[in-house]
């Protein structure tokens, strides 16, 4: 994605605030914390996860801006791209199609705003976040449209940068009929597989610049 990107922005809570609030620890690390929670009266599950990548924000940012390569490293994504011209406010929309083992594939429509980028010198944090916007792009046959997904992405430095913290929140109704034991399956593990695929995606994004600038890592 370019320089604008973040699923839902309540970052601040801590443990505690958490089981007050509902959420259920499905994965007590290490290296990661998954939590889940449903949305009552609704199908839709909520997702908070948390952990430390070996990556620098700057380098994590550049991943998550590029919705073209998600294909490339992206668990089960067939097919990503912006769609649309900007909005007025920076904003701008992804469509990523699902290519799923067993079920029905979906695909989904999602507006997408950064909320604060890496500073020019590659410091600082990075927030994004995004809601869907199904009706952006109409339906294709043989695909379930999701129309529930809402996230964010939160992401500081730690030490000296060459490792990030993640916090990585969202909110999805896959639609369709799912057995409750595959959604249960993919609030866990899938969640866990994403981090380290941007984890990796982001490091070789590090070792490409650094061959071609010809130096040793800096971390940035």
């Amino acid at each position: 994605m370019r320089a604008r990107v973040a699923l839902l922005a309540a970052l601040g809570f801590s443990a505690s605030a958490a089981a007050e609030d509902g959420w259920e620890t499905v994965i007590d690390g290490p290296p990661y914390v998954v939590k889940n929670r449903a949305r009552e009266g609704t199908a839709v599950k909520e997702v908070w996860a948390e952990g430390d990548l070996s990556a620098s924000v700057g380098d994590i940012q550049a991943t998550l801006m590029d919705p073209g390569r998600f294909p490339k490293f992206m668990p089960n994504v067939k097919q990503s791209k912006e769609v649309g011209k900007p909005e007025a406010d920076g904003s701008f929309y992804v469509y990523t199609e699902l290519d799923l083992p067993v079920i029905t594939s979906r695909d989904y429509v999602v507006q997408v705003w950064v909320d604060e980028p890496v500073k020019p010198d590659g410091s600082g944090q990075f927030r994004q976040h995004w809601k869907a916007a199904p009706e952006k792009v109409p339906e294709k046959s043989g695909l379930i449209r999701v129309k529930v997904n809402d996230g964010s992405w939160f992401i500081t430095p730690l030490g000296d940068g060459a490792k990030s913290h993640v916090v990585y929140k969202f909110a999805t109704d896959p639609g369709g009929m799912i057995p409750k034991m595959a959604v249960d399956m993919t609030n866990k593990r899938a969640v866990i597989d994403t981090l380290k695929a941007i984890e990796s995606e982001a490091q070789r994004r590090a070792q490409e610049r650094q061959k071609r600038a010809g130096g040793a890592p800096s971390g940035k």
